[in-house]
């Protein structure tokens, strides 16, 4: 099969091919038809050459290969991750009872990264959508494309994706206890681990930000003048 596959292919030496072909010539159906298959096979890869494969069809594929390895995840060392910015930290804007989608931002540093993190949740609706982005805090013209980012709750594996060019990522999921965010920087044959639990269990994103608006509004209220 080797040698038909290299004779279809045109990388057969030319003695290799010389038999081949006399083999055919011979009346071999078997290998007759099977090397009418793999020209026609060869001919498509050829004709397929100038396609170009869509960025997220890339990012699939190797989405598949790490949910192939999750052992991986605790093979790689940990970089320890510390939180230095929590939008819900800062003073609530005006009118954020008015609006349909609450989001919330957290900026963290692990090492020579920082991860940037972005959440937003519908009202009435479980799920949300993380957005992220990763880079080199040193040098950050080096961007880090096709980094493995995996969600996990407990042992299991809740959703796999890679960064694009820019090292950005993209996770939607429904909220549940002892989530983890494990970002597999393996340039550096490390991982940076966070947990994303503020977003689980009875402390929702809404929950949250509902606590705040009524602390808020109540701080804002005038006192009375006697």
């Amino acid at each position: 099969m080797a040698q038909l596959l290299d004779y279809a292919r045109g990388l057969a030496a030319e003695a290799e091919s010389a038999a081949i072909e006399a083999h055919l010539a011979a009346g071999c159906r078997k290998c007759g038809r099977t090397a009418d298959l793999l020209h026609k096979l060869a001919a498509a890869a050829r004709s397929d050459a100038h396609l170009q494969i869509p960025d997220y069809a890339l990012r699939s594929a190797r989405s598949i290969c790490v949910l192939q390895q999750p052992e991986k995840v605790q093979i790689l060392p940990s970089i320890p991750a510390r939180l230095v910015y929590d939008s819900f930290r800062e003073p609530l804007p005006a009118g954020v009872r008015s609006q349909q989608r609450l989001s919330r931002q957290l900026f963290y540093q692990a090492g020579d990264y920082s991860l940037d993190l972005r959440f937003e949740n519908e009202r009435g609706s479980s799920r949300v959508a993380l957005v992220g982005q990763i880079e080199n805090r040193h040098q950050p013209e080096k961007r880090l494309s096709n980094v493995p980012v995996l969600l996990v709750s407990g042992k299991q594996i809740r959703a796999q994706v890679v960064s694009n060019s820019l090292g950005e990522f993209q996770i939607g999921y429904v909220p549940s206890k002892r989530l983890r965010l494990y970002v597999l920087v393996r340039q550096a044959g490390k991982r940076i681990e966070m947990p994303l639990n503020p977003f689980a269990g009875e402390k929702t994103l809404a929950g949250k930000a509902r606590t705040r608006a009524s602390r808020f509004v109540k701080w804002q209220k005038p006192r009375s003048r006697r």
